[in-house]
């Protein structure tokens, strides 16, 4: 039977698709009754950003996911305050990113905008500080749009690193004397620069 498509009955259909469902029902804890069963709070959920780059001085005040979608225009602007401010080019950050950068403030309970530092890190820009600086890796994620380093004010750079690192998103950079924190979207990690 390997390979080969098994065809089955109306009948048989319907009384394995019904006995999925009920499985759904009576057991709504397991993974799989969730992906059968909406949620219907998020479909209503909004989820909105406040960034400002400390080196441009632009702000931006965005929702860029509402009524179980993402805005596009939303994301274009998140990705205009994140573009690399020596080269100017942007690229499509990665919503991942995006999502955790709004759970750690949502989590925090700040209503402070995060503080961008550095996002997006064109391949040229990022070969250059590698050359010059000592912990810059040389294929980081900022070249991918997976990387942001970031502050938020009234938050503990700790606090956030604790927050960041409880989520196991991806990696987690913790940087106390230069202010920052470095928060990526690859694999689960953590350093102190």
């Amino acid at each position: 039977m390997h390979g080969q498509t098994k065809i089955i009955t109306r009948r048989e259909f319907l009384k394995t698709s019904s006995a999925l469902c009920l499985g759904a029902i009576l057991m709504p804890d397991t993974l799989f009754s969730q992906a059968l069963i909406p949620n219907p709070s998020a479909v209503n959920d909004t989820k909105s950003l406040q960034f400002f780059n400390i080196n441009t001085k632009k702000y931006l005040d965005v929702t860029y996911f509402q009524n179980g979608a993402y805005i596009e225009k939303a994301l274009c602007d998140i990705n205009a305050i994140m573009a690399d401010r020596r080269s100017g080019k942007s690229t499509d950050m990665d919503i991942a990113l995006i999502d955790t950068l709004h759970t750690i403030r949502s989590l925090s309970g700040s209503k402070e905008p995060i503080d961008i530092i550095c996002g997006y890190r064109s391949p040229k820009t990022n070969s250059k500080l590698s050359r010059l600086k000592k912990g810059v890796a040389k294929h980081s994620y900022h070249t991918l749009g997976q990387a942001a380093d970031i502050r938020i004010d009234g938050v503990s750079l700790s606090h956030a690193r604790e927050i960041a690192n409880s989520l196991n998103a991806g990696g987690v950079g913790y940087y106390p004397r230069s202010g920052f924190l470095h928060v990526d979207v690859g694999p689960v990690r953590t350093w102190r620069g």
